[in-house]
């Protein structure tokens, strides 16, 4: 079942960012598929989703705010998107 997570995680822009560009720049495992399956777990990654996906709420919530027509808020509804399909999938 991990390995399917995983797979689906790496659809997630921001899981891909966090789990295998930034993990791997702190040395967590080699930037891999099998590398990351390696060192995460079901419970880690969903975590890390939820995180993401706090940040994503808050980022919408900022006092500067977005408007629906700027790009920066249609990346964060995109990214908020698809963090809650992919942990109402899995948790």
């Amino acid at each position: 079942m991990l390995k399917e997570v995983l797979k689906d995680a790496m659809k997630v822009d921001e899981l891909v960012n966090q789990l295998q560009e930034v993990d791997h720049e702190c040395g967590f495992h080699d930037g891999s598929f099998e590398g990351m399956l390696g060192y995460y777990t079901k419970n880690i990654i969903i975590a890390e989703a939820k995180n993401r996906l706090d940040m994503a709420n808050e980022n919408l919530e900022d006092i500067f705010g977005y408007e629906e027509g700027d790009v920066e808020y249609k990346t964060i509804m995109r990214e908020k998107r698809q963090l809650e399909k992919f942990i109402n999938k899995w948790r």
